[in-house]
């Protein structure tokens, strides 16, 4: 095993603990633990790995990790970043029980819960603040053209009211061209 590789409790979900690999910055997570906690088949996930059927076959690997029994095997894992998306695409199947049915489903209604949160909420807190700063653009505007103190006053506050907001703009942008770039950094 690397040097730089310690096991670490992942979570816990459905009162059973799920243990990943920490190794060179990055969070491995053994796949079929979490089908035993779901409830859902390993083989057939195990099968759709092997053979390609999704880009999580491309991106999983053996790592050596303590398996339920305590031993050390090698289980075919995923980066953590990628974990939540394959247990998006596990598929309802006709032999899943109701439980696990259950289960999956309410894991993949959160994610679409945490999708629309995130994106919903990027696009409408951007249109709140260019609302907000040309608001301000033509309060300045406004001051600009009148030049009393009180109006003075005025446009000074404003003017760092814009330059707050235009900071807050770039770093919004920042996070979702980072976020675009890590896409890219698998391929």
């Amino acid at each position: 095993m690397n040097k730089k590789a310690e096991i670490k409790m992942f979570l816990e979900f459905n009162g059973k603990s799920i243990n990943f690999l920490a190794m060179n910055g990055e969070y491995w997570i053994a796949l079929k633990p979490i089908c035993d906690v779901l409830g859902v088949v390993w083989k057939k996930q195990h099968e759709k790995l092997q053979n390609g059927e999704d880009i999580y076959g491309e991106l999983s690997t053996d790592q050596g990790m303590v398996a339920a029994d305590g031993k050390l095997r090698n289980m075919t894992s995923l980066p953590e970043k990628f974990i939540y998306g394959w247990i998006f695409s596990i598929p309802f199947s006709g032999t899943m029980s109701d439980n696990t049915k259950k289960n999956l489903k309410s894991y993949k209604l959160e994610c679409c819960n945490l999708l629309y949160e995130h994106f919903h909420g990027s696009i409408t807190g951007r249109k709140e603040l260019l609302s907000i700063k040309a608001k301000a653009q033509i309060e300045i505007g406004t001051c600009m053209n009148t030049l009393d103190p009180e109006i003075s006053l005025q446009l000074e506050r404003a003017t760092r009211r814009l330059n707050r907001i235009n900071q807050e703009l770039r770093n919004l942008d920042m996070e979702v061209i980072e976020e675009e770039k890590s896409l890219f950094d698998t391929i």
